[in-house]
């Protein structure tokens, strides 16, 4: 938790503080910030508190380049921006109500009414981006890099099982089998990592990683068939084990012509961390604030 607690000898060794006032206010906020979708053409972010009802928020113009700032195109992205009152403001709010009663409300709240608001007239705004992508297939994306390279980095130098120009920790379906990984029984599990990985046909190679899952010559992916791109659902009446999908079941070998890939789809959770430094609030002078971060998730369709 942020405490800072303004006094007037502070005050005193800053110009903007000239009015002799004494401020006492401690930030004690979470950190953890929202946004307002209340202007297409800006970002509203916000943090807010009770006990006392207090808001910090913090508005910028939305163009191509503040976006990246919430969908970068390299991890660890670090951009800056001033503050300048006018479309780049940062605002500190006590209320006589809830803050959120009136920070995303476009219509006015009865009960609710702004006592102070103190305007920054300056400052930085510095965030630093990072991002983690996960394909969701439950083998954390450490383990699914062969960490070739020692970097202990599977973005760099990623395992492609499959060749597909799609690295494992973000592929789906590793083997490109159409059946996702998911799906296939590799049994991870942190104490014995993927030890367990179901092995149909007994080639040594896991399901998750043999596009050929039993071994009998067909590929997994056209044994589909009334394709629908899902191989799971699709059986020998007539075999010995009809309650098996023809992609696990040896006896079945009928050929079926799907040329098609599924599409690979994976999350990407993004986190923003806002400072302020340097910032003017009429009475108040801070130094820096660790404003908070502001976390979303987008999903990513690999090309």
């Amino acid at each position: 938790m942020q405490k800072i607690i303004y006094f007037l000898s502070v005050c005193l060794l800053v110009t903007a503080c000239n009015d002799g006032d004494v401020i006492d206010v401690e930030l004690d906020f979470d950190r953890t910030l929202s946004i307002c979708d209340l202007s297409p053409g800006n970002y509203f972010l916000y943090d807010t508190k009770q006990d006392p009802s207090e808001s910090l928020s913090l508005i910028f113009p939305r163009n191509s380049a503040t976006e990246l700032i919430f969908n970068p195109t390299e991890n660890n992205y670090k951009t800056t921006f001033a503050i300048n009152g006018t479309n780049s403001k940062f605002n500190y709010r006590t209320y006589d109500g809830n803050a959120e009663d009136l920070l995303c409300n476009l219509l006015p709240d009865a009960v609710t009414n702004i006592i102070k608001d103190y305007a920054a007239t300056a400052g930085t705004v510095t965030t630093v981006t990072t991002f983690v992508d996960d394909d969701g297939d439950g083998i954390p994306a450490h383990i699914e890099d062969a960490n070739l390279d020692g970097d202990n980095d599977p973005a760099t130098n990623p395992t492609d099982s499959d060749g597909d120009g799609i690295p494992d920790y973000l592929d789906q379906d590793d083997d490109n089998d159409n059946v996702l990984t998911k799906n296939e029984k590799h049994n991870y599990t942190e104490a014995d990592g993927l030890s367990n990985a179901q092995d149909t046909d007994g080639d040594g190679i896991p399901d998750y990683l043999d596009d050929d899952d039993d071994g009998d010559g067909v590929l997994t992916r056209l044994e589909d068939e009334n394709m629908d791109g899902n191989p799971m659902n699709d059986r020998d009446e007539s075999s010995l084990t009809p309650s098996v999908p023809r992609y696990l079941d040896k006896e079945a070998k009928d050929k079926y012509d799907y040329p098609h890939f599924n599409k690979n789809v994976y999350k990407r959770t993004i986190t923003v961390r806002f400072y302020i430094s340097n910032v003017n609030l009429d009475v108040i002078s801070l130094t820096e604030i660790d404003l908070g971060t502001y976390t979303h998730s987008i999903m990513i369709e690999s090309e």
